[in-house]
């Protein structure tokens, strides 16, 4: 009997499905995918991509082992899973210079935010502030939909003073794709190594 039966993503209109190959069995055909009891499928592979699927459905899935003589195991135990996207939970742990509280300003993050949950604007530099830590680690958390694509940057509440690299050159948006993974967290470790306007970088 397959093992470790797991949804891997869903969407509004698909729903994947895998689970852990039998091994060690000559006679392995394959498996049969079950949805509510009833066999939508026969696959050779240990996955299987439902795209019959209505959104904001749920569904049941079991998966059985067939032989070459279609000799079947018993299901596995069902999972249920919903035709629909997932909320990411992402937290930005964000490492500053320490020059950044001499500074008086406080670390902001600008970029494609209205893709977050929340009705956050889009490369407002001095709109959504970070959390502090300790002087040199601040934090943003917020929620999105998997798959969302972001851009963004750090700032010190304007673009005069907005996140440079080490020899205080222009750096290019940061990019981050945002995945369920097995928990709905995310993490993202960022650290800013110099901000324009700050010492040592000019404007």
């Amino acid at each position: 009997m397959p093992t470790g039966l797991h949804a891997v993503s869903v969407s509004p209109t698909a729903i994947e499905i895998a689970w852990n190959a039998v091994a060690g069995d000559p006679s392995l055909y394959g498996y049969e995918v079950l949805r509510n009891g009833t066999q939508i499928a026969r696959v050779t592979s240990a996955d299987y991509v439902d795209a019959d699927v209505v959104e904001g459905t749920t569904y049941q899935y079991s998966v059985r082992a067939v032989d070459t003589s279609f000799n079947r195991s018993t299901p596995t135990a069902p999972i249920s899973a919903t035709a629909q996207q997932r909320l990411v939970h992402v937290t930005f742990n964000v490492t500053v210079p320490a020059t950044t509280d001499a500074s008086g300003r406080a670390p902001h993050i600008a970029g494609t935010l209205s893709r977050l949950q929340g009705g956050l604007p889009d490369w407002d530099p001095g709109a959504t502030a970070l959390t502090r830590i300790d002087a040199t680690h601040w934090q943003f958390v917020a929620d999105g939909y998997e798959g969302t694509q972001l851009e963004y940057k750090y700032t010190l509440g304007d673009w005069d003073h907005v996140e440079k690299d080490g020899s205080c050159g222009e750096i290019a948006n940061r990019t981050l794709t945002l995945v369920y993974g097995s928990s709905g967290n995310q993490t993202a470790g960022d650290t800013v190594q110099n901000w324009r306007n700050v010492a040592p970088c000019g404007n």
